[in-house]
């Protein structure tokens, strides 16, 4: 578990993760990132409600990557550290946040 919330936290610092009310929202390009957050928030005891394409990021001339934005229920008060840890260290906004706006 505790390997875990280490991850949510690099997810929170790295902008790929926010809290919005009692949500998180996880935004990536990587399918396989999308499937450690699942058994990550699994682990603390949550899950992924939603994943939905969200936009397109750029890679260079006529190349780009789906932004996939999932979106997960954390029970409370578990997942409190973890939304005091992302009020400390992390954003409003993620990452990918003006491509999808």
């Amino acid at each position: 578990m505790v390997d875990k919330e280490k991850q949510i936290k690099a997810w929170i610092r790295s902008h790929h993760l926010i809290c919005e009310g009692s949500d998180f929202i996880f935004e990536t390009v990587d399918q396989t990132q999308l499937d450690k957050f699942d058994n990550c928030i699994q682990a603390i005891g949550g899950r992924i409600r939603s994943v939905k394409a969200v936009g397109n990021w750029p890679m260079g001339p006529k190349r780009s990557f789906k932004i996939l934005r999932a979106i997960a229920s954390v029970p409370r008060p578990g997942g409190e550290t973890l939304v005091t840890y992302w009020a400390k260290k992390g954003s409003k906004f993620t990452r990918y946040s003006e491509i999808n706006s």
